[in-house]
């Protein structure tokens, strides 16, 4: 009996240690916890990092950078068209290039692009960048010309006009907008406009003299302040007119005689020219009825950059002559010569129609349209 006891003890003892030696050590990692492998594509963290966190583009455009910091593989995404990027995947660390196009509207656009895990509905990884563009400004039509190798403009919205009575200067409404004969009326104190001027009287805009030597010196009609406009136009040379004309590429192709809402006068198409599918458009045309263009169809040409130099006559003393004759001259900035300066002219001749840079009495009377020039 004292044998049975003593072997019973001995089983309890036995089954008290296996027990024992059973439970987990708290101090050690449980070996069922799931662990990432280092050569899977699963990776350790869950997280997005993109920086900068906004991009804001002049309406020009341009491209921007962003750094991306994950383990992940992610994607990129954007629902605008005006903004493309590349890569538009990748995984880990990275970088993207998004592309803003230039504007051509003038309203201010805006959107966002999207970084997210590749494949992932989960809004803990992802990450959205604003994205902004500037508009054009309201006094520049929208097209981008060459007047340089290095070197592109904006034209004003219209011709320059100048009020006496409150020496107030202004762009016209609309490019075929032109005075006319009430240009006859220049004095100091008129308190209608004007539009046309002696070469460089950007500082004594009613000056009429028929003699040369008071236009002696060049005062851009550009410094002057301009309602509802930037300070940064001035006039054209007489280089820059003559690379628009016949030496930047295509030149052309990218101009002609026209009529707009019964105006005679030229067209300069932009650089990058992309014709209207409702509009057509002939370069070179022969005549002032090939391009014949109402309000509506011109304004479809304006949309895409078409610039539009009405034909306002031409003034002598305070005598207008050529108004509505196709005979327009538009001034550079640069002197021919004591007596003269140099213009960019179009007019009808033969039963056709010429256009050209040439010289011209500095008393005369013309048109000046102003240009902004891109940084």
């Amino acid at each position: 009996m004292k044998t049975n006891i003593y072997f019973l003890g001995l089983l309890i003892m036995a089954f008290c240690l296996s027990a024992c030696n059973s439970k987990t050590d708290p101090e050690k990692e449980d070996p069922n916890k799931e662990t990432t492998d280092p050569g899977s594509d699963t990776p350790s963290k869950d997280v997005i990092a993109v920086t900068p966190a906004n991009i804001a583009a002049p309406a020009e455009g341009g491209e921007y950078t962003l750094e991306i910091t994950t383990e992940l593989k992610w994607q990129v995404s954007s629902n605008a068209s005006w903004v493309t990027y590349n890569p538009g995947v990748g995984k880990g660390n990275g970088k993207v290039v998004v592309t803003i196009e230039k504007s051509k509207l003038y309203e201010p656009t805006a959107t966002t692009v999207t970084i997210s895990g590749y494949g992932s509905d989960n809004t803990d990884n992802k990450v959205v960048v604003n994205v902004s563009r500037d508009c054009l400004p309201e006094d520049v039509i929208s097209g981008v010309f060459s007047v340089a190798e290095d070197k592109q403009v904006y034209f004003s919205k219209g011709n320059l006009q100048y009020q006496a009575s409150t020496k107030s200067w202004r762009f016209a409404e609309n490019q075929y907008d032109i005075i006319g004969a009430d240009n006859k009326n220049i004095s100091d104190t008129y308190d209608g406009w004007i539009d046309l001027f002696g070469w460089g009287a950007g500082t004594n805009p009613t000056l009429f003299s028929k003699d040369n030597a008071d236009y002696a010196a060049f005062a851009d009609w550009g410094a002057n302040m301009i309602i509802d406009a930037g300070d940064a136009f001035r006039t054209l040379t007489l280089s820059e007119w003559e690379y628009l004309f016949s030496e930047r590429p295509n030149a052309e192709n990218l101009r002609s005689p026209a009529t707009v809402n019964n105006v005679k006068g030229y067209i300069f198409l932009p650089d990058e020219w992309s014709l209207p599918m409702s509009t057509g458009f002939t370069a070179n045309a022969n005549d002032w009825t090939t391009n014949d263009y109402s309000v509506t169809s011109w304004a479809t040409m304006e949309q895409n950059g078409a610039v539009f130099l009405s034909d306002a006559g031409f003034r002598i003393g305070n005598n207008v002559y050529g108004i509505g004759i196709g005979d327009g001259s538009y001034w550079s900035s640069t002197l021919g010569s004591p007596t003269v300066a140099w213009k960019f002219q179009f007019y009808s001749t033969a039963g056709s129609v010429k256009a050209s840079v040439c010289g011209s009495d500095r008393c005369d009377g013309f048109s000046v349209r102003l240009v902004q020039y891109l940084d």
